[in-house]
């Protein structure tokens, strides 16, 4: 089921928590103060010791899915014919059954999409944390619970971004992610037509204007601290009367958290 939190405090993000099977990613603080009840399977995800292969059991749905991947993580030069064309490219090398991303493409200078697709993969591997883990044989389960703890702190935004983006594509039960703001781009919107997002926002404006839209219509809106601006967007949402009591008391509330 889906929920949306808006404001400074995303600790209500928890009490959405209803799965055996849910993937949360944050960076320390809602996974530590998450309790789980004994003999859940729980996969504590680790950049030391896990890896991640982007292109398991690829097939054209994966592939589609890779690219608007990729489209985030790059958005310059949207809606460029080159853009376009590398795009092609780079989907007909994820239908050839690729194993390794680090594989999947070789550079040519003479073709700008082809140069183009092949530069944003290696744009990816040249950091030490990514190469490790989207390099090698997926060595984790994806079933039951998997808590990602991703410091932005410590992996930087990139980094956290791309693993984020990568988790969430390839997990199949609820994805919970208090920091949704970051993380959160248009291609999400499916997560909300299949009712298993649970995202966390400080203020809406930190949300694509499609996604922003695609949110508010989720039934379960909590506010949280809020700010006053986004108090009174979601009060309207609520149907409340400007100028009521009613109105003003749920501004109160939801600025006071």
């Amino acid at each position: 089921m889906n929920a949306l939190i808006v404001g400074a405090n995303k600790t209500p993000v928890l009490d959405h928590v209803g799965s055996s099977h849910f993937l949360l990613i944050d960076d320390g603080p809602l996974i530590d103060a998450l309790v789980i009840p004994p003999r859940r399977k729980v996969v504590h995800f680790d950049i030391e010791t896990h890896h991640l292969n982007p292109l398991h059991e690829m097939d054209y749905r994966r592939a589609r899915e890779f690219i608007s991947i990729l489209d985030a993580i790059f958005p310059e030069g949207e809606n460029t014919l080159t853009k376009k064309n590398a795009n092609f490219v780079l989907l007909n090398a994820l239908l050839e059954e690729p194993t390794r991303l680090d594989k999947l493409l070789r550079g040519d200078k003479r073709d700008p999409a082809k140069q183009d697709a092949y530069q944003k993969i290696a744009t990816l591997l040249l950091s030490p944390v990514l190469r490790s883990v989207l390099c090698e044989p997926t060595n984790f389960s994806m079933k039951g619970i998997v808590l990602a703890r991703l410091d932005r702190a410590v992996l930087g935004d990139f980094d956290c971004f791309v693993l984020a983006s990568l988790l969430i594509s390839q997990f199949e039960g609820q994805i919970i992610i208090p920091d949704f703001g970051f993380y959160g781009r248009e291609h999400h919107t499916s997560l909300i037509r299949q009712e298993r997002l649970v995202a966390g926002v400080g203020t809406l404006s930190e949300l694509p204007l499609r996604l922003q839209q695609a949110l508010l219509t989720v039934p379960q809106k909590i506010a949280s601290r809020t700010t006053s601006e986004d108090a009174e967007i979601l009060a309207k949402y609520r149907g409340f009367v400007p100028r009521t009591v009613e109105h003003s008391d749920f501004i109160l509330e939801a600025m006071r958290g």
